[in-house]
Protein backbone atom coordinates (compact mmCIF):
# COMPACT_ATOMS: atom_id res chain seq x y z
CA UNK A 1 0.00 0.00 0.00
CA UNK A 2 2.77 2.47 0.91
CA UNK A 3 4.62 1.63 -2.29
CA UNK A 4 1.47 2.29 -4.29
CA UNK A 5 1.00 5.67 -2.62
CA UNK A 6 4.63 6.59 -3.24
CA UNK A 7 4.30 5.63 -6.91
CA UNK A 8 1.19 7.78 -7.29
CA UNK A 9 2.95 10.76 -5.67
CA UNK A 10 5.99 10.18 -7.87
CA UNK A 11 3.90 9.97 -11.03
CA UNK A 12 2.06 13.16 -10.04
CA UNK A 13 5.39 14.98 -9.80
CA UNK A 14 6.58 13.54 -13.13
CA UNK A 15 3.33 14.54 -14.83
CA UNK A 16 3.47 18.07 -13.47
CA UNK A 17 7.10 18.60 -14.45
CA UNK A 18 6.61 17.10 -17.91
CA UNK A 19 3.47 19.08 -18.50
CA UNK A 20 5.28 22.37 -17.94
CA UNK A 21 8.82 21.45 -18.94
CA UNK A 22 8.28 18.87 -21.66
CA UNK A 23 11.07 16.38 -20.99
CA UNK A 24 9.32 13.13 -21.83
CA UNK A 25 9.89 11.81 -25.36
CA UNK A 26 6.21 11.66 -26.37
CA UNK A 27 5.65 15.19 -25.09
CA UNK A 28 8.79 16.69 -26.64
CA UNK A 29 7.47 16.09 -30.14
CA UNK A 30 4.33 18.10 -29.29
CA UNK A 31 6.35 20.96 -27.83
CA UNK A 32 9.06 21.05 -30.45
CA UNK A 33 7.36 23.70 -32.58
CA UNK A 34 5.97 25.61 -29.64
CA UNK A 35 8.10 26.05 -26.54
CA UNK A 36 10.93 23.62 -25.85
CA UNK A 37 13.15 24.54 -28.79
CA UNK A 38 12.55 28.25 -28.25
CA UNK A 39 13.51 27.88 -24.59
CA UNK A 40 16.62 25.87 -25.48
CA UNK A 41 17.71 28.47 -28.02
CA UNK A 42 17.27 31.30 -25.52
CA UNK A 43 19.57 29.53 -23.05
CA UNK A 44 22.23 28.41 -25.51
CA UNK A 45 25.37 29.37 -23.58
CA UNK A 46 27.07 30.49 -26.82
CA UNK A 47 24.33 33.01 -27.55
CA UNK A 48 22.77 33.77 -24.17
CA UNK A 49 24.41 37.18 -23.90
CA UNK A 50 23.49 38.12 -27.49
CA UNK A 51 19.81 37.14 -27.39
CA UNK A 52 18.02 39.32 -24.82
CA UNK A 53 14.78 37.83 -23.57
CA UNK A 54 12.19 38.32 -20.86
CA UNK A 55 10.07 35.31 -19.96
CA UNK A 56 6.91 35.87 -17.92
CA UNK A 57 5.20 32.95 -16.18
CA UNK A 58 1.62 34.08 -15.61
CA UNK A 59 -0.44 33.06 -12.61
CA UNK A 60 -3.02 31.40 -14.89
CA UNK A 61 -0.37 28.97 -16.23
CA UNK A 62 0.46 30.74 -19.51
CA UNK A 63 3.99 31.78 -20.48
CA UNK A 64 4.95 34.83 -22.54
CA UNK A 65 8.39 35.21 -24.12
CA UNK A 66 9.45 38.71 -25.18
CA UNK A 67 12.59 38.79 -27.30
CA UNK A 68 15.13 41.49 -28.19
CA UNK A 69 13.35 44.46 -26.60
CA UNK A 70 10.53 45.40 -24.24
CA UNK A 71 9.59 48.24 -21.92
CA UNK A 72 8.21 48.51 -18.41
CA UNK A 73 5.53 51.07 -17.69
CA UNK A 74 6.11 51.83 -14.00
CA UNK A 75 3.07 54.14 -13.83
CA UNK A 76 0.58 51.52 -15.04
CA UNK A 77 2.58 48.47 -13.85
CA UNK A 78 2.70 46.93 -17.32
CA UNK A 79 5.32 45.09 -19.35
CA UNK A 80 5.00 45.93 -23.05
CA UNK A 81 6.71 44.20 -25.96
CA UNK A 82 6.55 41.94 -28.96
CA UNK A 83 6.56 38.25 -28.25
CA UNK A 84 4.85 34.89 -28.15
CA UNK A 85 2.29 33.55 -25.70
CA UNK A 86 1.87 29.86 -24.82
CA UNK A 87 -0.96 28.33 -22.82
CA UNK A 88 -0.58 25.98 -19.86
CA UNK A 89 0.04 23.08 -22.29
CA UNK A 90 2.73 25.16 -24.00
CA UNK A 91 0.85 25.45 -27.24
CA UNK A 92 1.34 28.78 -29.00
CA UNK A 93 -1.84 30.85 -28.76
CA UNK A 94 -0.65 34.34 -29.74
CA UNK A 95 2.25 36.17 -31.38
CA UNK A 96 2.65 39.93 -31.62
CA UNK A 97 2.50 43.06 -29.50
CA UNK A 98 1.30 42.47 -25.93
CA UNK A 99 0.88 44.26 -22.60
CA UNK A 100 1.20 42.20 -19.43
CA UNK A 101 -0.03 43.50 -16.06
CA UNK A 102 2.75 42.82 -13.55
CA UNK A 103 0.09 41.64 -11.10
CA UNK A 104 -0.62 38.72 -13.47
CA UNK A 105 2.99 37.44 -13.34
CA UNK A 106 4.20 34.80 -10.89
CA UNK A 107 7.88 34.69 -11.97
CA UNK A 108 9.99 36.54 -14.57
CA UNK A 109 13.26 35.34 -16.07
CA UNK A 110 15.71 37.37 -18.12
CA UNK A 111 19.33 37.27 -19.29
CA UNK A 112 20.07 41.00 -19.09
CA UNK A 113 20.44 43.33 -16.13
CA UNK A 114 17.30 45.08 -14.96
CA UNK A 115 17.64 48.84 -15.29
CA UNK A 116 17.51 50.91 -12.13
CA UNK A 117 14.25 52.67 -13.04
CA UNK A 118 12.64 49.25 -13.60
CA UNK A 119 13.98 47.67 -10.46
CA UNK A 120 10.87 47.71 -8.30
CA UNK A 121 8.19 45.05 -8.71
CA UNK A 122 9.80 43.46 -11.77
CA UNK A 123 13.15 42.92 -10.05
CA UNK A 124 11.33 41.41 -7.07
CA UNK A 125 9.98 38.63 -9.30
CA UNK A 126 12.89 38.08 -11.69
CA UNK A 127 15.38 35.23 -11.90
CA UNK A 128 18.46 36.38 -13.80
CA UNK A 129 19.90 33.59 -15.96
CA UNK A 130 23.30 33.41 -17.58
CA UNK A 131 24.62 36.74 -16.31
CA UNK A 132 28.24 36.53 -15.24
CA UNK A 133 30.52 39.15 -13.71
CA UNK A 134 34.27 39.29 -13.33
CA UNK A 135 34.26 37.49 -9.99
CA UNK A 136 32.77 34.44 -11.74
CA UNK A 137 36.29 33.27 -12.61
CA UNK A 138 36.74 32.09 -9.03
CA UNK A 139 33.86 29.66 -9.47
CA UNK A 140 34.93 28.03 -12.72
CA UNK A 141 37.03 25.33 -11.02
CA UNK A 142 34.12 24.39 -8.76
CA UNK A 143 30.80 25.91 -9.90
CA UNK A 144 28.90 24.47 -6.93
CA UNK A 145 31.09 26.38 -4.47
CA UNK A 146 30.26 29.93 -5.60
CA UNK A 147 29.55 32.33 -2.77
CA UNK A 148 25.88 32.62 -1.90
CA UNK A 149 24.09 34.23 1.00
CA UNK A 150 20.98 36.08 1.95
CA UNK A 151 21.47 39.65 3.16
CA UNK A 152 24.48 39.82 5.46
CA UNK A 153 24.41 42.27 8.38
CA UNK A 154 27.30 43.97 10.19
CA UNK A 155 27.46 46.23 13.24
CA UNK A 156 30.87 47.39 12.02
CA UNK A 157 30.96 48.20 8.30
CA UNK A 158 34.62 47.24 8.00
CA UNK A 159 34.29 43.81 9.59
CA UNK A 160 35.61 40.92 7.54
CA UNK A 161 32.80 38.87 5.99
CA UNK A 162 33.97 35.88 8.05
CA UNK A 163 32.61 37.83 11.01
CA UNK A 164 29.16 38.80 9.72
CA UNK A 165 26.85 39.42 12.66
CA UNK A 166 23.75 37.96 11.00
CA UNK A 167 22.45 36.33 7.83
CA UNK A 168 18.79 36.90 7.01
CA UNK A 169 15.98 34.55 5.85
CA UNK A 170 18.24 31.81 4.40
CA UNK A 171 15.42 29.47 3.29
CA UNK A 172 13.26 32.03 1.48
CA UNK A 173 14.19 31.26 -2.15
CA UNK A 174 10.87 32.45 -3.65
CA UNK A 175 8.31 35.21 -3.00
CA UNK A 176 5.83 32.75 -1.51
CA UNK A 177 8.52 31.41 0.85
CA UNK A 178 9.06 34.80 2.50
CA UNK A 179 9.42 34.70 6.29
CA UNK A 180 10.80 36.67 9.21
CA UNK A 181 14.11 35.58 10.74
CA UNK A 182 15.58 36.51 14.14
CA UNK A 183 19.35 36.46 14.78
CA UNK A 184 21.27 37.30 17.94
CA UNK A 185 23.71 40.22 17.63
CA UNK A 186 25.15 39.94 21.18
CA UNK A 187 25.42 42.67 23.80
CA UNK A 188 26.11 46.25 22.84
CA UNK A 189 27.10 49.10 25.12
CA UNK A 190 25.52 52.31 23.89
CA UNK A 191 27.65 55.42 23.60
CA UNK A 192 24.90 57.47 21.94
CA UNK A 193 21.19 57.17 21.19
CA UNK A 194 21.90 56.20 17.57
CA UNK A 195 23.05 52.79 16.37
CA UNK A 196 23.99 51.77 12.82
CA UNK A 197 23.67 48.43 11.07
CA UNK A 198 25.06 47.66 7.63
CA UNK A 199 23.12 45.41 5.24
CA UNK A 200 25.04 44.03 2.25
CA UNK A 201 24.41 41.93 -0.85
CA UNK A 202 27.67 40.05 -1.39
CA UNK A 203 26.44 37.38 -3.83
CA UNK A 204 24.88 36.95 -7.28
CA UNK A 205 21.35 37.21 -5.93
CA UNK A 206 18.42 39.62 -5.84
CA UNK A 207 17.45 40.38 -2.24
CA UNK A 208 13.88 41.52 -1.66
CA UNK A 209 13.81 42.91 1.88
CA UNK A 210 10.38 43.57 3.34
CA UNK A 211 11.33 44.62 6.86
CA UNK A 212 14.31 45.07 9.18
CA UNK A 213 14.05 45.78 12.91
CA UNK A 214 16.21 45.69 15.99
CA UNK A 215 14.97 43.83 19.06
CA UNK A 216 16.62 45.31 22.16
CA UNK A 217 16.45 44.45 25.86
CA UNK A 218 18.30 46.37 28.62
CA UNK A 219 20.50 44.19 30.83
CA UNK A 220 22.38 44.64 34.07
CA UNK A 221 25.89 43.45 34.84
CA UNK A 222 26.04 39.64 34.65
CA UNK A 223 22.78 39.29 32.72
CA UNK A 224 22.31 37.95 29.20
CA UNK A 225 19.31 37.40 26.95
CA UNK A 226 19.18 34.35 24.70
CA UNK A 227 16.77 33.47 21.91
CA UNK A 228 15.24 30.02 21.47
CA UNK A 229 14.36 28.30 18.19
CA UNK A 230 10.74 29.25 18.94
CA UNK A 231 11.76 32.92 19.16
CA UNK A 232 11.22 33.20 22.89
CA UNK A 233 13.68 35.38 24.77
CA UNK A 234 15.17 34.26 28.11
CA UNK A 235 16.80 36.61 30.58
CA UNK A 236 19.64 34.59 32.14
CA UNK A 237 22.48 34.81 34.62
CA UNK A 238 25.32 32.61 35.92
CA UNK A 239 26.77 30.90 32.85
CA UNK A 240 28.19 27.44 33.65
CA UNK A 241 31.24 26.33 31.72
CA UNK A 242 31.44 23.10 29.76
CA UNK A 243 33.37 20.42 31.64
CA UNK A 244 33.78 17.80 28.92
CA UNK A 245 32.77 17.24 25.29
CA UNK A 246 33.27 13.88 23.60
CA UNK A 247 32.91 13.23 19.85
CA UNK A 248 33.83 10.29 17.59
CA UNK A 249 37.37 11.61 17.22
CA UNK A 250 37.83 11.98 20.98
CA UNK A 251 37.85 14.90 23.41
CA UNK A 252 36.71 18.17 21.76
CA UNK A 253 36.24 20.21 24.94
CA UNK A 254 38.80 22.84 23.95
CA UNK A 255 36.93 23.52 20.69
CA UNK A 256 33.57 24.13 22.38
CA UNK A 257 34.63 25.81 25.63
CA UNK A 258 35.24 29.30 24.21
CA UNK A 259 33.52 31.64 21.74
CA UNK A 260 36.67 31.88 19.63
CA UNK A 261 35.39 30.86 16.15
CA UNK A 262 37.66 27.80 16.30
CA UNK A 263 34.94 25.33 15.42
CA UNK A 264 34.43 21.63 15.79
CA UNK A 265 33.23 20.05 12.54
CA UNK A 266 33.59 16.76 10.73
CA UNK A 267 33.88 15.74 7.09
CA UNK A 268 31.02 13.98 5.36
CA UNK A 269 30.57 10.23 5.01
CA UNK A 270 31.92 9.13 1.63
CA UNK A 271 29.25 6.42 1.36
CA UNK A 272 26.18 8.41 2.40
CA UNK A 273 25.68 12.15 2.93
CA UNK A 274 22.82 11.26 5.27
CA UNK A 275 24.97 9.84 8.09
CA UNK A 276 24.51 10.86 11.71
CA UNK A 277 26.96 11.52 14.53
CA UNK A 278 26.73 12.74 18.11
CA UNK A 279 28.58 14.76 20.72
CA UNK A 280 28.16 14.22 24.46
CA UNK A 281 28.39 17.30 26.69
CA UNK A 282 28.99 17.15 30.43
CA UNK A 283 28.66 19.88 33.05
CA UNK A 284 29.82 19.71 36.66
CA UNK A 285 27.59 19.75 39.72
CA UNK A 286 25.20 22.70 39.73
CA UNK A 287 25.87 25.09 42.63
CA UNK A 288 22.16 25.72 43.14
CA UNK A 289 18.75 24.44 42.12
CA UNK A 290 17.72 26.32 38.97
CA UNK A 291 16.00 26.26 35.59
CA UNK A 292 18.71 25.86 32.99
CA UNK A 293 19.17 26.30 29.26
CA UNK A 294 21.86 25.26 26.79
CA UNK A 295 23.65 28.04 24.89
CA UNK A 296 24.87 26.79 21.49
CA UNK A 297 26.79 28.75 18.85
CA UNK A 298 26.81 27.05 15.47
CA UNK A 299 26.51 27.40 11.69
CA UNK A 300 26.31 25.11 8.68
CA UNK A 301 29.05 23.85 6.41
CA UNK A 302 28.60 24.21 2.62
CA UNK A 303 26.76 20.88 2.24
CA UNK A 304 23.28 22.37 1.85
CA UNK A 305 24.62 25.14 -0.41
CA UNK A 306 26.12 22.45 -2.64
CA UNK A 307 22.81 20.56 -2.76
CA UNK A 308 20.83 23.71 -3.57
CA UNK A 309 23.22 24.67 -6.36
CA UNK A 310 23.00 21.12 -7.69
CA UNK A 311 19.22 21.49 -7.84
CA UNK A 312 19.58 24.79 -9.70
CA UNK A 313 21.93 23.15 -12.19
CA UNK A 314 19.58 20.20 -12.74
CA UNK A 315 16.83 22.68 -13.68
CA UNK A 316 19.04 24.01 -16.46
CA UNK A 317 17.15 26.08 -19.04
CA UNK A 318 13.88 25.23 -17.27
CA UNK A 319 14.83 27.05 -14.08
CA UNK A 320 11.94 29.53 -14.23
CA UNK A 321 9.49 26.79 -15.24
CA UNK A 322 10.36 24.75 -12.17
CA UNK A 323 10.36 27.77 -9.88
CA UNK A 324 6.96 28.72 -11.25
CA UNK A 325 5.68 25.26 -10.28
CA UNK A 326 7.08 25.74 -6.78
CA UNK A 327 5.58 29.21 -6.56
CA UNK A 328 2.12 28.08 -7.62
CA UNK A 329 1.88 24.57 -6.14
CA UNK A 330 1.95 24.30 -2.35
CA UNK A 331 2.54 20.53 -2.39
CA UNK A 332 5.59 20.75 -4.62
CA UNK A 333 7.00 23.67 -2.65
CA UNK A 334 6.83 21.66 0.56
CA UNK A 335 8.74 18.76 -1.01
CA UNK A 336 11.38 20.66 -2.98
CA UNK A 337 13.99 20.67 -0.20
CA UNK A 338 13.48 17.00 0.68
CA UNK A 339 17.25 16.39 0.92
CA UNK A 340 17.70 19.22 3.43
CA UNK A 341 14.73 18.01 5.46
CA UNK A 342 16.24 14.52 5.57
CA UNK A 343 19.62 15.85 6.73
CA UNK A 344 17.84 17.56 9.63
CA UNK A 345 19.06 19.89 12.34
CA UNK A 346 20.84 19.59 15.68
CA UNK A 347 18.78 17.48 18.09
CA UNK A 348 19.31 18.07 21.79
CA UNK A 349 18.50 15.49 24.47
CA UNK A 350 19.14 15.51 28.23
CA UNK A 351 20.02 12.43 30.30
CA UNK A 352 17.41 11.60 32.93
CA UNK A 353 18.87 9.65 35.85
CA UNK A 354 15.48 8.54 37.13
CA UNK A 355 14.31 6.85 33.92
CA UNK A 356 17.83 6.13 32.65
CA UNK A 357 16.82 7.56 29.28
CA UNK A 358 17.69 10.44 27.00
CA UNK A 359 14.82 12.94 26.94
CA UNK A 360 14.50 14.92 23.70
CA UNK A 361 14.24 18.69 24.23
CA UNK A 362 14.56 20.64 20.98
CA UNK A 363 15.96 20.65 17.44
CA UNK A 364 17.91 23.62 16.11
CA UNK A 365 17.71 24.11 12.37
CA UNK A 366 18.92 27.61 11.55
CA UNK A 367 20.46 27.47 8.08
CA UNK A 368 23.33 29.38 6.50
CA UNK A 369 27.11 28.89 6.34
CA UNK A 370 28.21 32.48 7.03
CA UNK A 371 27.12 34.06 10.31
CA UNK A 372 27.35 32.06 13.54
CA UNK A 373 23.92 31.42 15.06
CA UNK A 374 23.54 31.85 18.82
CA UNK A 375 20.51 29.97 20.11
CA UNK A 376 19.16 28.67 23.40
CA UNK A 377 17.41 25.45 24.44
CA UNK A 378 15.63 25.26 27.83
CA UNK A 379 16.63 21.88 29.31
CA UNK A 380 14.66 21.86 32.57
CA UNK A 381 15.36 22.19 36.26
CA UNK A 382 18.52 20.85 37.85
CA UNK A 383 18.97 20.20 41.57
CA UNK A 384 21.91 21.49 43.54
CA UNK A 385 24.91 19.22 43.07
CA UNK A 386 23.46 17.52 39.98
CA UNK A 387 25.66 16.75 36.98
CA UNK A 388 24.13 17.57 33.59
CA UNK A 389 24.66 15.38 30.54
CA UNK A 390 23.46 16.53 27.11
CA UNK A 391 23.55 14.70 23.78
CA UNK A 392 23.69 16.51 20.45
CA UNK A 393 22.77 14.45 17.37
CA UNK A 394 23.20 15.81 13.85
CA UNK A 395 24.26 14.99 10.32
CA UNK A 396 27.93 14.26 9.79
CA UNK A 397 29.73 16.97 7.84
CA UNK A 398 26.83 19.45 8.02
CA UNK A 399 27.31 21.49 11.21
CA UNK A 400 30.11 23.60 12.68
CA UNK A 401 29.94 24.05 16.47
CA UNK A 402 31.79 26.90 18.19
CA UNK A 403 30.54 27.12 21.77
CA UNK A 404 28.40 25.30 24.34
CA UNK A 405 27.51 26.33 27.91
CA UNK A 406 24.63 26.30 30.39
CA UNK A 407 22.90 29.37 31.79
CA UNK A 408 20.45 29.88 34.65
CA UNK A 409 17.07 31.17 33.48
CA UNK A 410 15.58 34.12 35.36
CA UNK A 411 12.48 34.76 33.26
CA UNK A 412 11.02 35.05 29.77
CA UNK A 413 11.15 38.65 28.51
CA UNK A 414 9.93 40.65 25.53
CA UNK A 415 12.45 42.94 23.79
CA UNK A 416 11.68 46.42 22.52
CA UNK A 417 11.12 46.56 18.73
CA UNK A 418 12.91 49.41 16.93
CA UNK A 419 12.39 50.25 13.24
CA UNK A 420 15.06 52.13 11.27
CA UNK A 421 14.83 55.92 11.30
CA UNK A 422 17.15 56.49 8.33
CA UNK A 423 18.55 54.48 5.41
CA UNK A 424 21.73 55.55 3.63
CA UNK A 425 22.79 54.28 0.20
CA UNK A 426 26.45 55.05 -0.50
CA UNK A 427 26.36 57.69 2.22
CA UNK A 428 23.26 59.50 0.94
CA UNK A 429 19.83 59.37 2.53
CA UNK A 430 17.44 57.10 0.62
CA UNK A 431 13.89 57.97 1.77
CA UNK A 432 12.35 55.53 -0.72
CA UNK A 433 14.36 52.64 0.72
CA UNK A 434 13.24 53.63 4.23
CA UNK A 435 9.62 53.85 3.08
CA UNK A 436 9.85 50.39 1.50
CA UNK A 437 11.25 48.86 4.70
CA UNK A 438 8.51 50.39 6.84
CA UNK A 439 5.54 49.76 4.52
CA UNK A 440 3.79 46.39 4.37
CA UNK A 441 3.92 44.86 0.91
CA UNK A 442 6.84 47.06 -0.26
CA UNK A 443 10.41 45.82 -0.71
CA UNK A 444 13.88 47.28 -0.64
CA UNK A 445 15.47 45.62 -3.69
CA UNK A 446 19.15 44.93 -3.07
CA UNK A 447 21.29 43.93 -6.06
CA UNK A 448 24.82 42.43 -6.01
CA UNK A 449 27.27 44.92 -4.56
CA UNK A 450 24.61 46.91 -2.69
CA UNK A 451 25.42 48.14 0.80
CA UNK A 452 22.90 50.03 2.93
CA UNK A 453 23.47 51.71 6.28
CA UNK A 454 20.43 51.47 8.54
CA UNK A 455 20.25 53.86 11.49
CA UNK A 456 18.15 53.23 14.58
CA UNK A 457 17.23 55.58 17.43
CA UNK A 458 17.71 53.66 20.67
CA UNK A 459 15.56 54.10 23.79
CA UNK A 460 18.53 55.56 25.71
CA UNK A 461 21.91 57.16 25.00
CA UNK A 462 23.80 54.89 27.38
CA UNK A 463 23.52 51.48 28.98
CA UNK A 464 23.96 47.90 27.85
CA UNK A 465 21.44 46.19 25.59
CA UNK A 466 21.11 42.67 24.29
CA UNK A 467 20.45 43.07 20.57
CA UNK A 468 18.68 40.84 18.05
CA UNK A 469 18.01 41.42 14.38
CA UNK A 470 14.66 40.75 12.76
CA UNK A 471 14.72 40.58 8.96
CA UNK A 472 11.85 39.58 6.69
CA UNK A 473 11.95 38.93 2.96
CA UNK A 474 13.09 36.52 0.29
CA UNK A 475 15.78 36.24 -2.37
CA UNK A 476 16.14 35.00 -5.93
CA UNK A 477 19.30 33.13 -6.85
CA UNK A 478 20.87 34.07 -10.17
CA UNK A 479 21.28 31.18 -12.61
CA UNK A 480 24.98 31.01 -13.52
CA UNK A 481 25.70 30.33 -17.21
CA UNK A 482 27.93 27.36 -16.40
CA UNK A 483 25.10 25.72 -14.40
CA UNK A 484 22.92 25.55 -17.53
CA UNK A 485 25.05 22.70 -18.85
CA UNK A 486 24.16 20.50 -15.85
CA UNK A 487 20.48 20.07 -16.74
CA UNK A 488 19.16 16.73 -15.51
CA UNK A 489 15.46 16.59 -14.70
CA UNK A 490 15.66 12.96 -13.59
CA UNK A 491 18.20 13.84 -10.91
CA UNK A 492 16.05 16.76 -9.79
CA UNK A 493 13.13 14.35 -9.51
CA UNK A 494 15.30 11.97 -7.45
CA UNK A 495 16.26 14.78 -5.07
CA UNK A 496 12.58 15.48 -4.44
CA UNK A 497 11.13 11.97 -4.20
CA UNK A 498 14.10 9.73 -3.37
CA UNK A 499 16.28 12.03 -1.24
CA UNK A 500 17.83 9.13 0.68
CA UNK A 501 18.97 7.42 -2.52
CA UNK A 502 20.21 10.70 -3.96
CA UNK A 503 22.32 11.43 -0.86
CA UNK A 504 23.95 8.00 -1.16
CA UNK A 505 24.69 8.39 -4.86
CA UNK A 506 25.99 11.95 -4.48
CA UNK A 507 28.27 11.23 -1.52
CA UNK A 508 31.47 10.40 -3.39
CA UNK A 509 31.02 13.29 -5.83
CA UNK A 510 30.63 15.71 -2.92
CA UNK A 511 33.85 14.36 -1.36
CA UNK A 512 35.74 15.48 -4.48
CA UNK A 513 34.86 19.10 -3.73
CA UNK A 514 34.47 19.15 0.04
CA UNK A 515 38.04 20.11 0.94
CA UNK A 516 38.35 22.89 -1.66
CA UNK A 517 34.85 24.39 -1.53
CA UNK A 518 35.45 26.58 1.51
CA UNK A 519 38.24 28.68 -0.04
CA UNK A 520 36.47 29.06 -3.39
CA UNK A 521 33.26 30.05 -1.60
CA UNK A 522 34.91 32.95 0.24
CA UNK A 523 37.06 34.01 -2.73
CA UNK A 524 33.99 34.48 -4.93
CA UNK A 525 32.23 36.85 -2.53
CA UNK A 526 31.39 40.27 -3.99
CA UNK A 527 33.31 43.19 -2.52
CA UNK A 528 30.61 45.83 -2.03
CA UNK A 529 33.22 48.60 -2.03
CA UNK A 530 34.65 47.57 -5.41
CA UNK A 531 31.64 46.18 -7.31
CA UNK A 532 28.42 47.88 -8.37
CA UNK A 533 25.51 46.20 -10.14
CA UNK A 534 24.77 49.47 -11.95
CA UNK A 535 28.16 49.49 -13.67
CA UNK A 536 28.37 48.07 -17.20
Amino acid sequence: MMKSKLNRKWMYFVFLILLVVGTQACVTQFFRSNYTDVNKLLHDTKNIKNRPFLKAHLKNGDVCILKDSWSIDTALDLVNGNGTRYNAYRKQIFAGQMSLPIDSVAIFETNIKIKKNESGRVAALTILAGIEVALGIFCLTDPKACFGSCPTFYLNENDNFHYADAEGFSNAILPSMEYGDVDALNQFELKSSELSLFMKNEALETHCVNEVKLFAYPVKNGERVYQSARNQFYLCQDVYELKRAQAAEGDVTSLLKSKDKIERFSLSDAQNLNSKEEILLEFDQMPTTAELGLILNFRQTLMTSYLFYNAMGYMGDNVSDVFNILESNEKMKGQFDATTQLLGGIKCSVWDEKSQKWLFKEELNETGPIAINKQFIPVGQAAQGQKIKIKLEFNKGLWRLDYAALAQIKQVVKPIEISPSLVLDKGKADPQALHNLKTEGRYLISMPGSSYQLKFVMPASSGTYELFLYSKGYYLEWMRAHWLKDKNMLKLQQMVYQPGLYLIREAQRYKLYESSMEQIFWDSKIDTKAFSYDEK
